[in-house]
């Protein structure tokens, strides 16, 4: 079946149900069934809601929702701003007397590590972000405008999602800011290679290896530590094959994301809108059915399974009774 693309009718429909909606109602769920059915290309709700978004903003069509009580506008977030990101970094240069077994003391380092370049993307929209050192900036290892530019990026996420991003990319990062001033910023993390290794036995959790398993779209391959060297001495050939590797690492974690997402635990898509109305955690859907309860030493909740992305929840409220509570005894 030839899947056809979004068209003005399609984003029309979307935007009169946004405003019939008035923040308060979702729709986007039951729009994306409806368009899928009709033989439309679209990946999932969150997919229609960027695309009717674009599509708003190239026409220059503003949905505001006025607050009745006090006659002003009122911003209604549908969703967290989700960015995929890497870093590619440069080694440090240093001294020794052979390559087996060498503790390297802090008076033999030449040049420190540092932030080489980065790449991202908004989950689920095409255009992508990316910044590397100049050859100048390189054989100086003058990190201060590409610190600034990835800055500026991810201050504009709420959830950060990369492979081995928070034991590596993040204190990177963040090393980056201290040395220049920058202030911390606070988002959530959502670490792929974490997922991996708590929740599945592969053979390795490298990103190469687990999408090879997956099947799904991988890293581009390089020419090995000589890239690295080549950066560090400022050649421009080999930062842009650089620039090409570190955004060819962005679609592969995207997917692979995608892949882990039913074992998201540390993030709540509901928090970040206004909808009263029970949602799945990871993704937002509202499709969601009831799987028997789900128990602790405390309590009985109901769990539930998301149609959408597969992912497990359980509600809030323990239905246990106050007396069988107080029954309860804990193992000691």
């Amino acid at each position: 079946m030839n899947l056809k693309k979004l068209d003005d009718r399609a984003f029309n429909e979307c935007l009169e149900a946004r405003i019939m909606s008035r923040g308060r109602t979702p729709f986007w769920e039951e729009k994306t069934r409806k368009l899928k059915s009709e033989g439309y290309d679209i990946k999932d709700k969150e997919d229609l809601r960027d695309k009717t978004r674009k599509w708003c903003k190239k026409r220059g069509i503003t949905v505001n929702f006025e607050n009745e009580n006090t006659n002003t506008n009122i911003e209604v977030k549908q969703s967290p701003r989700v960015i995929v990101c890497d870093i590619e970094s440069l080694p440090i240069i240093s001294y020794s007397w052979g390559i087996w077994d060498q503790n390297i003391g802090i008076n033999q380092i030449i040049e420190d590590g540092c932030l080489l370049g980065w790449a991202g993307k908004y989950l689920n929209e095409p255009e992508m972000y990316s910044d590397i050192l100049t050859p100048q900036e390189a054989k100086k290892r003058d990190t201060y405008r590409i610190t600034k530019s990835i800055w500026d990026f991810l201050s504009s996420g709420d959830v950060v999602i990369g492979h081995n991003y928070s034991q590596f990319d993040v204190k990177y990062i963040n090393t980056e800011f201290l040395r220049h001033n920058l202030p911390p910023l606070k988002y959530t993390i959502v670490d792929t290679l974490s997922i991996a290794k708590q929740n599945f036995r592969f053979s390795s959790n490298k990103m190469k290896f687990l999408n090879d398993q997956l099947g799904i779209r991988n890293k581009i391959d390089n020419s090995g530590f000589d890239l690295w060297r080549l950066c560090s001495e400022g050649d421009e050939t080999a930062l842009k094959e650089m620039l090409e590797y570190n955004i060819g690492d962005i679609g592969a974690t995207e997917e692979l994301f995608y892949k882990l997402r039913p074992y998201v635990r540390n993030f709540n898509v509901a928090l970040y809108n206004t909808l009263e109305t029970e949602q799945c955690p990871v993704c937002g859907s509202t499709n969601l059915v009831k799987e028997g309860h789900y128990y602790t030493s405390a309590g009985m909740w109901i769990s539930y399974r998301c149609k959408d992305c597969k992912c497990i929840s359980r509600g809030k409220e323990n239905l246990l009774s106050k007396d069988k509570k107080k029954s309860l005894l804990i193992n000691s």
